[in-house]
């Protein structure tokens, strides 16, 4: 079933023009301001407090991190001198599995109220997310550091407790004198801080406005290191609708394009539209997904998730929809990624070999076609994802109907964004399944997603993304010991057989490895998509300029 959107298109581009969008050849005038469109609505800007990708992607131009990847996936220094390693010895491994990592802070960086930025910063940012109370999304890592000291202001000497193979990454700061006060009050407060509606960063761009429904506006920060970003302003609007941000871009109401939800199709019809407008598509690490609530009473049960991974067709989903371009999934790691395991247990489409694993399970048909538990109960089961989305929502129907085929009716519950990844997945709220992606990075190893420690519950105020609530005690070691593991051969060995157990007990649903797509006005100069999570396309726009 091919997605089809041009006569939609047509009409919604129409339908901006009537409005009175602002024209084409207008906007090519503007040089001091550049529109960001996303189909998102950020749920916060504290980025270890909130998961949501858009809000990430806002904090690029808000804050510089210590280290940040750049579009070769090279490790580069931002708010520090250079990347720690040990043959520099700034990198230390100790005795009894402990290490040591200092880094030296570069002078200039300060807070966009023109108060220093400073190690101290980072050593209490520690503290603070480290605190059971804040609402930290995971401290697997964090619970690896005995403590972070700051000797002096452009000095940081993290002390590690045990092996971690990227120690050296460095970690999110935010300014003590902003958030500490609240801190102290309440830790447990913090996601409504203002730092997290109205953040004082240290990056390229501050904020000036967040209009909710609408836009966040910045403003090039003019005591940036090295001066100010080139583009005076960005304008990130929420069109949450991709079809509508697809009419934007191709209308030139939207220069550049993030976390637009796009499928390939509508990246090409953008193409073919409009030939001001540049495409990427990127190799990436994102992984799109069905998680599986494992507390229900029928999906604890492996075969019956297989059964599901059998009815359904990606092959021919990632050819029609996806021309082929976004492969097949089998496990939960990224072809790109050091430990992708390509001989993992495969699924393929196979209805008949889905109805029996069904039938081993207990089920039995009923006179309507759908299948019945053994105590009569109808086998009705639901699907979220973000509302909006139409690749998603293309794959909803799909699933309906190949589901319908075995025997299992999939009813469809959509949520916005905010909602889907604010309460729903993050607190577990769903009752069956939710489609999304995760978006890694060369050093996702897996143990904030599937380690049991990571189920979020109100017992550990929501901590930790293992969504599906999968335990499995060869898991749990496995990922235990990846994370100390230095050696890369032996951590890659360890992830291959991770993700054996993991493809066997399926606690998800892999769909397909995703391409990032993003577009860009081709008079932007300088732009360069990475592909990877927390690395978004704006994470060089200090450098962006305007051509003539």
């Amino acid at each position: 079933m091919k997605h089809r959107i041009g006569p939609m298109l047509s009409m919604v581009v129409v339908a901006l023009l009537a409005l009175g969008a602002l024209p084409a050849a207008q906007a090519q005038q503007i040089r001091d301001t550049v529109v960001i469109g996303m189909a998102q609505e950020p749920d916060g800007l504290i980025d270890t407090f909130f998961s949501m990708a858009a809000g990430r992607a806002v904090t690029n131009s808000v804050f510089t991190d210590m280290l940040l990847y750049n579009e070769k996936w090279q490790l580069v220094p931002g708010t520090v001198e250079k990347v720690p390693n040990l043959k520099d010895g700034d990198w230390q491994l100790l005795p009894d599995g402990k290490m040591k990592v200092t880094y030296k802070f570069k002078k200039g960086f300060t807070w966009h109220d023109g108060r220093p930025y400073t190690a101290q910063d980072a050593s209490w940012t520690y503290l603070m997310l480290r605190n059971p109370r804040s609402p930290t999304v995971t401290r697997f890592i964090l619970r690896k550091i005995d403590n972070m000291t700051a000797p002096d202001a452009n000095t940081l000497v993290v002390q590690w407790n045990e092996r971690y193979p990227f120690a050296n990454l460095g970690h999110s700061v935010y300014p003590q004198h902003v958030m500490e006060k609240e801190y102290l009050r309440d830790p447990g407060s913090l996601k409504t801080h203002r730092q997290a509606r109205a953040p004082v960063g240290n990056g390229p761009y501050k904020l000036v406005e967040w209009v909710p429904g609408s836009h966040i506006g910045l403003e090039a920060y003019d005591k940036y290191p090295g001066g100010p970003a080139k583009i005076k302003k960005q304008v990130w609007r929420f069109i949450l609708d991709s079809t509508v941000l697809q009419a934007n871009v191709i209308a030139n109401q939207v220069d550049v394009s993030e976390t637009n939800n796009f499928s390939i199709e509508q990246m090409l019809e953008i193409e073919k539209r409009n030939t001001q407008q540049a495409a990427f598509y990127v190799p990436a690490l994102i992984w799109e997904h069905i998680d599986l609530n494992l507390d229900n009473e029928w999906l604890k049960d492996k075969r019956v998730r297989q059964a599901i991974a059998h009815s359904i067709n990606r092959d021919e989903m990632s050819q029609k929809l996806f021309y082929g371009k976004q492969p097949v999934a089998h496990t939960w790691l990224p072809e790109r990624h050091e430990g992708y395991n390509a001989n993992v247990k495969k699924y393929n489409y196979d209805p008949a070999r889905a109805r029996a694993l069904l039938q081993e399970a207990g089920f039995t048909p009923g006179s309507d076609g759908v299948l019945r538990d053994a105590r009569g109960q109808r086998f009705e089961i639901s699907i979220m994802t973000t509302a909006g989305n139409a690749s998603r929502e293309q794959i909803e129907q799909i699933l309906k109907e190949q589901m319908r085929a075995v025997g299992i009716d999939l009813r469809i519950d959509n949520r916005p964004a905010s909602v889907l990844f604010g309460q729903t997945t993050s607190r577990r709220q769903f009752p069956h399944m939710v489609m999304y992606a995760w978006l890694m990075s060369p050093t996702t190893l897996g143990n904030t997603f599937w380690h049991s420690t990571q189920i979020p519950t109100a017992a550990n105020n929501w901590e930790g993304q293992n969504y599906p609530a999968w335990k499995n005690a060869e898991n749990d070691k496995l990922l235990d010991q990846v994370t100390t593991e230095i050696d890369t051969a032996k951590r890659v060995a360890m992830l291959k057989r991770q993700q054996e157990i993991w493809t066997d007990e399926l606690p998800s649903i892999p769909l397909y490895f995703r391409l990032a797509l993003n577009t860009a006005n081709k008079r932007i100069t300088s732009v360069k998509p990475t592909g990877l999570s927390g690395t978004y396309i704006n994470w060089n726009s200090r450098e962006w300029g305007w051509t003539q």
